[in-house]
């Protein structure tokens, strides 16, 4: 059963010391960026091929992970975790919620961010988060018996979720229930990522290829990790294109990115990178995702993963935006 924590139950921040100077709001947000070096948190304005970071909105930020739509947040200080929304408002403030999992330290975000599936894994625990404008409901969490975790996914209705162990393999779990169902053995699991009618599209990294369960088919193979020229590939992120005609596939090894077709599982382009990706986190729900780390490079690198899957370049210096 859900608990609820309402937006009347917030505090504000002051403990992070994390207000800087008022944002100048100069045009759409298009994701929030953590710089890890900085530690903080800034906005990322603009369209495609025209985008620039703002002024930090928080400071004395240890990590973080912002909901596609910008609305809500997993922040970690001092080793706490702690819900925040507001953010898309540019005036963050923190949930009261004793009933979080302790030591949240992974995240997965439904497409829209109305859901998260949160993973402790000093807690060996998974907890659902149900999002609204102004209230968190947090489920019961759920213990697991392995902290090797090593991705996660839920879909867009909320209800199903995917957890990828390593040494195990691939397990759902559906919203009320207790316990977790293993659908696929893989020993080296990696990446997954749902599709908007709940297939489930999941790296194999022993077996070198992708996967793809159908609740209505079970398991099958999808497609080989490998590359247009037979080169292997080493996913660190996959996800669905907002029509889901495509699966992209973020390739360390290759410096790249991956599209397949998700009808085929054909590979049907590759585009090149400056850098080899290191990630492949959610920014917005269009969706668009970051692909590089942006405490270490001048640039970041962003994937838009609409009709037509392209790169944009970012600045990401330490000064505000223009």
């Amino acid at each position: 059963m859900f608990r609820s924590f309402a937006v009347t139950s917030m505090v504000a921040l002051s403990s992070l010391a994390a207000y800087s100077q008022p944002l100048d709001v100069r045009g759409a947000i298009a994701g929030f960026v953590h710089q890890g070096g900085l530690r903080s948190l800034r906005p990322l304005f603009g369209v495609p091929g025209s985008a620039f970071l703002g002024a930090p909105v928080l400071n004395g930020v240890d990590s973080a992970s912002v909901a596609p739509d910008g609305k809500w947040a997993l922040i970690t200080t001092g080793g706490r975790a702690r819900l925040i929304r507001g953010l898309s408002d540019l005036a963050p403030v923190e949930l009261a919620s004793p009933d979080l999992i302790e030591a949240a330290d992974r995240v997965a975000w439904s497409r829209g961010g109305r859901f998260a599936l949160l993973y402790s894994s000093s807690a060996q625990q998974l907890q659902r988060v149900g999002l609204s404008s102004t209230e968190a409901l947090l489920d019961p969490p759920v213990s697991i018996s392995s902290a090797d975790v090593a991705s996660l996914a839920i879909d867009v209705t909320g209800r199903r979720m995917a957890v990828a162990v390593t040494g195990s393999g691939l397990y759902l779990w559906t919203a009320g229930q207790s316990s977790l169902a293993l659908v696929a053995a893989i020993a080296q699991p990696g990446a997954i990522a749902f599709d908007d009618d709940g297939r489930v599209y999941a790296v194999d990294a022993a077996a070198r290829q992708i996967l793809k369960f159908d609740p209505a088919a079970g398991v099958g193979g999808f497609a080989p990790l490998t590359a247009a020229d037979g080169a292997s590939l080493d996913p660190v992120g996959l996800a669905v294109s907002k029509n889901g005609r495509y699966l992209v596939l973020a390739d360390r090894a290759g410096r790249a990115v991956q599209v397949f077709e998700t009808a085929s599982g054909t590979l049907i382009k590759t585009i090149a990178l400056d850098f080899a990706p290191s990630r492949l986190e959610p920014l917005s729900g269009e969706p668009s995702f970051l692909l590089n780390d942006p405490g270490s490079k001048e640039w970041l690198l962003i994937l838009h993963a609409g009709d037509s899957p392209s790169v944009s370049f970012v600045p990401a210096g330490q000064e505000d935006g223009r």
